[in-house]
């Protein structure tokens, strides 16, 4: 499978997952006893940035030079919260989470894909 492939199956599995936590995230802070308009709010981002991402993998799978930027920065903020979730404990949601955008963030920066997203004047 080619490399530009793979980074697309890699940028829409993490816009699918994003959007159904999202929607989960939602439709539990409905039936919370909380501050639901923080949790609407929340739930409300995430599924924005799996809709991007999804656009992002259609993009990318179509060779399209301007969705790398986006994803790349979209990538890098998963560490940070990855770092949060891990010191509350929950190691299994922290895992994957780092090991999918480390593999997107690795896969923009081989030679194949640089030389594929190079924007031609």
């Amino acid at each position: 499978m080619p490399a530009v492939r793979r980074l697309a199956l890699l940028l829409a599995l993490e816009g699918v997952a994003l959007t159904i936590t999202g929607i989960w995230y939602g439709v539990a802070g409905l039936f919370a006893n909380a501050d639901t308009a923080a949790i609407e709010l929340a739930a409300a981002g995430a599924v924005l940035a799996g809709l991007v991402l999804l656009v992002l993998a259609v993009a990318a799978d179509r060779g399209k030079a301007w969705s790398r930027s986006p994803a790349i920065v979209l990538n890098v903020f998963p560490f940070p919260l990855a770092l949060s979730v891990l010191q509350a404990g929950a190691w299994w949601v922290a895992v994957p989470m780092v090991l999918l955008a480390g593999a997107v963030l690795y896969l923009y920066a081989t030679p194949e894909l640089r030389e594929a997203f190079r924007e031609r004047s």
